[in-house]
């Protein structure tokens, strides 16, 4: 499996633009081609061209979840496959397209995404889960045998005539089992990176080879990250599992040090333009 990361929130290249969001374009072994997420708009489109990645051959596009950074670029992409005369189709789970805000009750503001393209042909709405393709599931958890980041507490969902905790049931996962390898691969993990793993590996009936996902260590809109000693707790949890770690976007580059205090090569930071191999 190849990972390409099309859009993150900073990169190193002077051809490539960074914006607070994500976008990977993921390469499987049998050819199958996945884009999954879509950054905050279009501008994953071009950062993909300069990459050499036309992302309209994509055979199928996930969102990991309901929140403008990650499907912000939608309507981008669905403009891009009809040019190209292709339709790839894209999942998303249930309540995607519902309302999103972070802040507080009284003083938010939307992160959700354009309920308008929630009536697009071409977006299929899956449930807790979904084989999309040979040796592809989409999955979702509601356990929570392991605390989420607590940055998740500014976050809010339209519920009841108000706003409320956001419970996170628009937020899906993707399972890849290549021959005897197992990928996980992960937005934001908001419910959780250790409950979404324990779920992976459950439906997985094994260990996980490696994970690439954002495990919400930092909250950009409120200004803070996670406490320095449950980042430590999480490294060591993590430390564990026999497995290899990717990870980005809202995990956050000071928590990233912390983790790699304890995890040193098993876990790595992906910006926008890098190329991993697994």
């Amino acid at each position: 499996m190849h990972v390409t990361v099309l859009m993150e929130n900073c990169t190193p290249s002077s051809r490539l633009v960074a914006r607070h969001g994500l976008s990977l374009w993921i390469e499987l072994a049998d050819g199958q081609r996945v884009l999954f997420d879509m950054g905050p708009d279009d501008t994953f489109l071009a950062n993909a061209r300069a990459l050499g990645v036309d992302v309209t051959t994509a055979d199928l596009a996930v969102l990991s979840h309901g929140h403008y950074d990650h499907g912000g670029g939608l309507r981008a992409f669905l403009d891009a496959c009809a040019q190209a005369g292709r339709e790839a189709p894209v999942y998303v789970r249930e309540h995607a397209f519902e309302q999103h805000v972070s802040g507080t009750p009284e003083r938010h503001h939307a992160i959700g995404l354009d309920p308008v393209l929630a009536a697009d042909p071409r977006v299929i709405v899956v449930g807790e889960r979904h084989e999309v393709g040979a040796g592809l599931t989409l999955f979702s958890t509601a356990r929570r045998d392991h605390p989420a980041a607590r940055s998740n507490r500014r976050l809010m969902e339209r519920r009841d005539g108000g706003f409320a905790p956001d419970r996170f049931l628009h937020e899906q996962s993707l399972l890849i089992v290549e021959g005897d390898h197992r990928y996980l691969v992960s937005g934001c993990s908001h419910g959780g990176i250790l409950n979404i793993m324990d779920a992976a590996e459950e439906l997985a009936g094994g260990p996980l080879d490696a994970v690439v996902a954002g495990f919400h260590l930092m909250d950009p809109s409120g200004g803070t990250v996670e406490d320095p000693e449950l980042t430590r707790a999480l490294a060591a949890e993590l430390a564990a599992r026999s497995t290899r770690y990717l990870t980005f976007h809202c995990t956050g580059t000071d928590a990233f040090a912390l983790l790699r205090d304890t995890l040193h090569e098993r876990v790595g930071y992906l910006h926008a333009g890098s190329r991993a191999e697994l």
